[in-house]
């Protein structure tokens, strides 16, 4: 059986890491945008008034536009290509911030985060389209988590230097920079992308009618790896969608009694983990060229980590800097999944199988963030401090067990669903 490698370019150019390096700016702007909510918690929530189901629900919005763009998003990438789609999307993340903080009205904010999530939904996908047609298919998985380094650089940047800049400007302020920000990257992003290297054949065929997408759709979802890797991707990355992005610092901050800027400086430790932990494990995955021992490994990682941050009494606050680290090293399963799903479709599905794979991992976050906010105003233990409300670390606890119970699942999946799938070893 022969691998798929006809539309990968077979050479690394400088050209090459210009585009992946300005796309992965996108994903990295993205990440700062989808975890902001975390730091503006209880900012938010006095100034539209809300409780934590309030705020669960305004802060879900951007995965309720993000998780459903990824079918069409992927389909989109393979008829029309990277650099109008990914421009486009930029702006629309870029006035989606400037939408969000503009407002006093709950309706024109949640607005404002459905807009950011309907135009991020095209950043990742966007660079897994982009390195499959730039560089050799041997650098796949290692650009990919490479990309997943840059976005959680981007969420580092979302918690404590986000967390300073609110209160030395204010939430609304800070939002206006990023909205500048976004508009000056979406220049940068249409002036040096180009979808194919010079004298590649192009494989998207823009006479395509809705039928055939359907079909290609269609010929995606009917291959059984395709599923069993995005319920994986789903429950490894939920825990990050529920913790790391919303509930994690004002559940830090009540665990520990810390101010914002210290409990969003301990948040920042999972995405470090996890920026580090993406590339390692695709290289990990590619050098011994198993991608299930490495799906099993930041499984583990991940279950081990989330049992100790809720039930294990005692840990001090420099033990928990080691195990949110762990913690975000155990989510980067995440990001190899996007290889497996590459290995099991052809390659002019790449696209749309990613755009599956990407609903896949979006679906835990638009579901059980505003879940566990209802789980918590309905908690029989609430108090009230200056008039926000602030709930008590056993209902977090019983509220985040959705934590833990997901990286069990994840390991079950690999352990009798997931076959092994590295090219070297399945051809």
């Amino acid at each position: 059986m022969k691998t798929h490698t006809r539309y990968f370019n077979q050479k690394v150019t400088p050209k090459a890491c210009i585009i992946f390096f300005l796309s992965a700016l996108f994903y990295l702007y993205e990440f700062v945008l989808q975890v902001a909510p975390s730091v503006m918690a209880k900012s938010m929530m006095q100034t539209f008034h809300v409780s934590a189901a309030g705020f669960g629900a305004i802060s879900a919005c951007y995965f309720y536009a993000y998780a459903p763009m990824q079918l069409p998003a992927g389909l989109l990438f393979d008829r029309f290509g990277p650099r109008k789609l990914i421009s486009i999307a930029l702006c629309i993340c870029a006035f989606g911030t400037l939408f969000f903080a503009s407002t006093n009205s709950i309706f024109t904010a949640a607005l404002g985060r459905f807009l950011i999530g309907g135009g991020s939904a095209f950043s990742f996908i966007g660079i897994l389209v982009l390195i499959s047609r730039w560089f050799p298919a041997r650098y796949f998985a290692l650009l990919a988590g490479t990309a997943q380094l840059m976005s959680s650089i981007g969420a580092m940047f979302g918690e404590m230097p986000l967390a300073i800049l609110i209160k030395r400007l204010g939430w609304r302020e800070a939002n206006f920079v990023l909205f500048g920000i976004g508009l000056i990257l979406a220049i940068l992003l249409w002036l040096f992308i180009r979808d194919f290297p010079e004298g590649m054949p192009k494989i998207n065929t823009p006479k395509r009618s809705f039928k055939e997408e359907w079909r290609r759709l269609m010929t995606v979802c009917q291959n059984f790896h395709t599923w069993a890797i995005g319920l994986y991707a789903c429950a490894i990355w939920t825990p990050i969608a529920v913790f790391a992005a919303l509930w994690g610092v004002p559940y830090l901050q009540q665990k520990y009694m810390i101010n914002l800027i210290t409990a969003s400086s301990l948040c920042s430790m999972i995405w470090l983990g996890i920026g580090l932990g993406s590339p390692l494990l695709g290289w990990f995955s590619d050098k011994l060229c198993l991608r299930r021992l490495a799906l099993a490994l930041s499984a583990i990682l991940g279950l081990v980590s989330t049992l100790m941050i809720l039930y294990v009494p005692g840990i001090s606050i420099t033990q928990m800097y080691i195990i949110l680290f762990i913690f975000g090293l155990g989510a980067g399963g995440q990001t190899l999944s996007f290889a497996v799903v590459k290995d099991n479709n052809l390659p002019e599905f790449v696209g749309t199988a990613s755009g599956f794979n990407n609903l896949a991992v979006l679906i835990g976050g638009a579901i059980f963030q505003p879940i566990i906010g209802i789980i918590l105003r309905n908690s029989e233990k609430v108090t009230s401090l200056t008039g926000i409300s602030a709930y008590s670390l056993s209902s977090y606890n019983k509220a985040l067990v959705i934590m833990p119970s997901c990286y069990a699942l994840s390991l079950l999946l690999v352990l009798f669903l997931i076959n092994e799938s590295h090219p070297e070893k399945k051809y």
